[in-house]
């Protein structure tokens, strides 16, 4: 059974405190709480089964969220940049691990992938960091040592996360992911060698936490070669510039991976926002992604995928929009219906 509500909502209270009376010097603790809630909503289910992770599982997660986030920082008004720093006494051991594989691959996250030799030695050495600082420190407040995330050991390369805590990240993977970010923001914002660089602008979440502008470019011309110049959703031929659509919203959850990509009109793609499709659109986007075309193409210009991960997100997606009810994006302005049930047999894993 899941946990009752006063359960849930204790849940949440002690995300809140950890964020709010923390202590922080540095990024480490926010990218830890949201590696724990996307590794939930992909490894984990709706049941309250433990989850067991390594550091090396959370490595792969931290490099993902500073992969961006080492590129220089470019003030628009002012004309300002240079890269921000991330942690109260100026530099941080992973940021610049990462940022030297950012160099040595010009950027690209898949290209290091390939490099198996190189791609290990990075999630070993950020796994090493992950053990010595925030794992073991996440759920210490003050004089307090919680353990409703997981067992707070003090030390080891592994953790088991409660069931409760499996559940509760799922089930609130937007809400824990939102306070995360923005604490994150503030922390950056705060640190008195940013605040120079930053000033008062309001991008600076979307430069954090974005999606890959330069990434989406090159899927977009893959997509009109494979599909030709046709929107996913309406079937008709794009007049303008072409759109790449995150079929499950990045505002739901941030996948940057090729099969979560489909190409879209503007007008259907500003309709449907950051809403989840109905049931005929998610049935073409199955069959388009278990074909094996499309596999075969992101392969060929050695774009990140991952089908089945890809598939467990939108299963969460769905499985969320069900359980409150929600409505799902069909067509036009005002196009929003009902949730099909059928959506679950499409996306059975």
């Amino acid at each position: 059974m899941p946990p009752d509500p006063e359960r849930q909502v204790e849940f949440l209270s002690n995300v809140q405190r950890l964020l709010s009376d923390g202590s922080f010097v540095a990024t480490y603790k926010f990218a830890l709480l949201l590696s724990l809630a996307d590794l939930a909503v992909e490894r984990g289910d709706d049941t309250t089964e433990s989850l067991s992770l390594d550091t090396l599982d959370l490595a792969e997660k931290f490099v993902g969220l500073y992969w961006r986030q080492v590129l220089p920082w470019v003030h628009a008004g002012r004309g300002t940049t240079g890269v921000l720093y991330q942690a109260t006494g100026g530099g941080a051991a992973i940021l610049n691990r990462v940022a030297a594989a950012h160099e040595r691959c010009q950027g690209s996250l898949a290209r290091l992938r390939r490099d198996a030799p190189r791609w290990r030695a990075l999630l070993s050495e950020v796994a090493r960091t992950i053990e010595v600082m925030p794992l073991w420190k996440l759920q210490t407040i003050g004089r307090d040592r919680l353990d409703f995330l997981y067992p707070n050991l003090g030390k080891g390369k592994r953790i088991r996360l409660h069931g409760e805590a499996v559940y509760c990240l799922r089930r609130f993977r937007d809400l824990i992911g939102d306070m995360a970010e923005t604490a994150w923001v503030r922390f950056v914002r705060r640190l008195p060698r940013n605040e120079a660089l930053i000033g008062e602008g309001p991008d600076l979440r979307d430069f954090l936490f974005g999606s890959d502008r330069g990434a989406l470019a090159t899927v977009r011309d893959l997509l009109l070669e494979v599909d030709g110049n046709r929107c996913f959703y309406c079937d008709g031929r794009i007049r303008g510039e072409p759109s790449v659509d995150h079929f499950v919203p990045w505002a739901r959850y941030p996948l940057d991976l090729g099969h979560n990509y489909v190409l879209a009109d503007a007008r259907c793609n500003g309709f449907k926002s950051d809403r989840l499709a109905a049931v005929g659109h998610l049935d073409r986007w199955c069959a388009r992604n278990a074909g094996g075309g499309w596999t075969a193409a992101l392969e060929s210009r050695l774009l990140p995928h991952d089908a089945a991960r890809t598939q467990r997100v939108a299963a969460w997606a769905y499985t969320q929009a069900a359980r409150t009810r929600s409505t799902v994006w069909q067509e036009g302005r005002d196009g929003l219906v009902a949730l099909d049930p059928r959506w679950a047999t499409l996306l059975a894993t």
